[in-house]
């Protein structure tokens, strides 16, 4: 995404500010439950990360998101492909997969599938899951330990409340900027000021498992 001007009047900032700030009071008491919401994280981390295409952070640059494909023998378990460029200039093809499912048989059979990431064209992948879902390995499915293990190469990043606090928030207002009076370029312009995706610690972990 190319950044436009920056909004040249208070109102505009204002305005925008007091839409993160009613967005974010409304969600802040149902995220327990939005927290195993997979399409509306990924959604949500979509979103930032598109606000971020051609810049650098933690020393990667992201070049740009892509569906995976084929789509009919991933059904939707890989969310998206993150393509980035290392600081060896190298390109990473970076497979997001969110699985906030506590689910003993729902993760085991989609590990399962996840083992094969590099026949979507996928160079590394990075699973999303909350913390608490990650710290008994005797709990968890055999196919989990091995996914993370160095010979597979895929990395786990922790879903962390304040962080998907912050992408929800982002996502919400962008849905209603309508009915907040404010326009895509303008949430654009804020979230770039504020730094509300370059300073998200779980983008910024995500794009460090990059380089693993």
């Amino acid at each position: 995404m190319t950044s436009p001007d920056f909004p040249r009047s208070i109102s505009d900032l204002q305005k925008t500010a007091a839409a993160f700030a009613v967005e974010r009071q409304v969600l802040a008491p149902e995220l327990s439950q939005l927290m195993e919401d997979k399409q509306t994280i990924a959604a949500a981390l979509l979103l930032c990360l598109s606000f971020l295409v051609g810049r650098t952070i933690a020393d990667v640059k992201i070049e740009g998101l892509d569906r995976i494909y084929p789509p009919g023998r991933n059904q939707g378990l890989i969310d998206f492909n993150l393509i980035c460029r290392l600081p060896s200039q190298v390109s990473i093809n970076l497979g997001i997969c969110i699985l906030p499912s506590p689910d003993f048989e729902i993760v085991s059979e989609a590990c399962t599938r996840l083992l094969v990431y590099k026949d979507f064209g996928l160079d590394r992948l990075c699973l999303l899951r909350p913390r608490d879902l990650m710290t008994n390995v005797r709990q968890l499915p055999l196919c989990l330990p091995k996914l993370l293990s160095n010979d597979i190469g895929g990395s786990f990043v922790p879903l962390r409340p304040k962080d998907i606090l912050s992408i929800l928030t982002t996502l919400s207002v962008f849905r209603n900027k309508d009915q907040h009076g404010i326009t895509t370029a303008t949430i654009f312009n804020y979230v770039q000021q504020q730094a509300l995706s370059s300073d998200n610690d779980l983008i910024e972990n995500i794009l460090m498992a990059a380089q693993f």
